[in-house]
């Protein structure tokens, strides 16, 4: 079972404990011969075949062919000039169309998700970003071995359990409870790392992350880490870079270049700054 529907009880899912952490690959050691200029360079990966300097000019070069073969016949002021009254004129419409906003909560109150699960795993404050990072007498930082294990565990239980589950582009809410065995760590310091593991897990930034509800408690026996996750809307939608506001695909053009596959402005303020363009345009002719 992946998710309930509205107004259904919440099925809880708990597993033994984090899995062990898997041994990473060792890093390169030794030195290459450059293929370019003949000298020795320490060795920083397995397929390197030039020293730093050489590598750096041949990817200077490579760009500047690439420019060279695609340039566009206009000039680059010509470019920045178009660009630069562009983005006014659609920074002007999207002020327009832009909807208020206050400091105060929605009268409404909590969202109503159209879908919400829930699943618990056993505690462990290697999830903390406290416990993230390590560094050695040196001073080398790395990532601790417990933290990976334990963000692996909360990824590989989410996936199994959305497996059937369609993540939109939209808001997603979570509710976290932390159950501390004891009262030093903070249950804040949990949700970077809960957000780091199931933003790998769902494919989804975290930059849509809603925190619904956030608690703690001190259990002494068995703490478990409660994790909810849901959405209200199950169409994907998109930030419009002019007005900011929270639109449906359907209301942007289609761009293969996206990721999305749609514009980074809705079709209103791309309407709004062609025809502010146009006038402005007649009116100095």
């Amino acid at each position: 079972m992946s998710c309930v529907g509205r107004g259904r009880e919440v099925t809880e899912f708990t597993i033994p404990g984090p899995p062990v952490a898997k041994q990473r690959r060792k890093s390169p050691t030794g030195t290459i011969v450059c293929q370019i200029c003949g000298c020795s360079t320490p060795r920083r990966g397995y397929g390197q075949k030039y020293c730093p300097e050489c590598s750096q000019k041949r990817d200077m070069d490579r760009k500047r062919n690439w420019g060279k073969a695609n340039a566009k016949p206009r000039t680059h002021q010509e470019i920045a000039d178009r660009y630069a009254a562009t983005h006014a004129a659609r920074k002007e419409a999207g002020m327009q169309h832009a909807e208020g906003r206050s400091i105060g909560w929605p009268a409404d109150g909590e969202p109503e998700l159209d879908w919400f699960v829930r699943f618990s795993i056993p505690f462990d404050y290697a999830i903390s970003k406290n416990h993230i990072w390590a560094a050695t007498k040196r001073g080398h930082v790395y990532l601790r071995q417990e933290h990976r294990a334990y963000r692996d565990s909360v990824i590989l239980l989410t996936r199994d359990i959305l497996k059937n589950q369609e993540i939109k582009n939209n808001r997603v809410w979570l509710d976290i409870l932390v159950q501390k065995p004891d009262h030093r760590g903070d249950a804040i310091n949990v949700l970077d790392g809960v957000c780091d593991a199931l933003k790998e897990a769902i494919g989804l930034d975290d930059r849509w992350f809603c925190i619904r509800r956030l608690d703690w408690e001190v259990v002494k026996q068995d703490p478990q880490l409660y994790i909810g996750i849901g959405q209200e809307r199950v169409e994907d939608c998109q930030i419009c870079s002019y007005c900011g506001r929270l639109l449906p695909f359907t209301d942007f053009s289609k761009n293969k270049n996206t990721r999305n596959g749609v514009a980074r402005a809705c079709r209103e303020c791309v309407s709004a700054a062609a025809k502010a363009l146009k006038s402005k345009k007649n009116s100095s002719a």
